[in-house]
């Protein structure tokens, strides 16, 4: 009989560190033996901004976003075809072959979050303070920035909750105190 996934949904306003966790999660899951992968909801959005900024001619560095065309595209996508970013994100979750699941860009929380919460996700919110994640935010290149996909994030209720107002050392500690309990369980 083959170990559940642990599945992972980091949430959080952006600049808060959510990827940076999840690649901390990735690395303690897998000093324990354990293979993770990280699967984004948001994969047909960056290929669609990748598209879009390719037609223009214009070639957006890696891990560079421009949030205010991804906010726009993801709201055209869901107006369009209202379940397609979680379905196709689901399917991808399922095939993988990883002991440890992890998404850290779901936005939609009175929809999305659902279903992953029914699916037997466990929600990690990652937080820093407002003026933290202003500076990450700018230092990583964004070229416009917007709240507005992470509204409400203080709302959601939360199994795991991290404070990521230190260094990446402070926040690697903190993940592995929590992802101690979570790989007990």
């Amino acid at each position: 009989m083959t170990q559940p996934k642990i599945r992972l949904a980091l949430i959080g306003h952006s600049g808060a560190g959510k990827s940076t966790t999840a690649q901390l999660i990735t690395h303690a899951a897998e000093s324990r033996g354990l293979r993770a992968e990280v699967i984004k909801v948001a994969a047909p959005l960056y290929d669609l901004q990748h598209a879009f900024y390719t037609r223009i001619g214009r070639t957006l560095p890696p891990g560079q976003q421009d949030q205010q065309l991804m906010e726009t595209l993801a709201r055209c996508l869901r107006d369009r075809e209202p379940g397609f970013l979680l379905k196709d994100f689901l399917a991808r979750a399922d095939a993988s072959s990883a002991d440890v699941v992890i998404n850290d860009d779901v936005r939609s929380y009175d929809h999305d979050l659902l279903r992953l919460r029914a699916s037997g996700w466990t929600v990690m919110r990652v937080s820093a303070p407002d003026e933290t994640r202003k500076q990450r935010l700018t230092a990583q290149g964004y070229l416009s920035l917007s709240d507005a996909s992470t509204a409400g994030v203080e709302d959601v209720d939360a199994e795991v909750e991290v404070t990521n107002d230190g260094t990446r050392q402070d926040l690697a500690a903190h993940v592995r105190a929590v992802l101690d309990r979570v790989f007990s369980c």
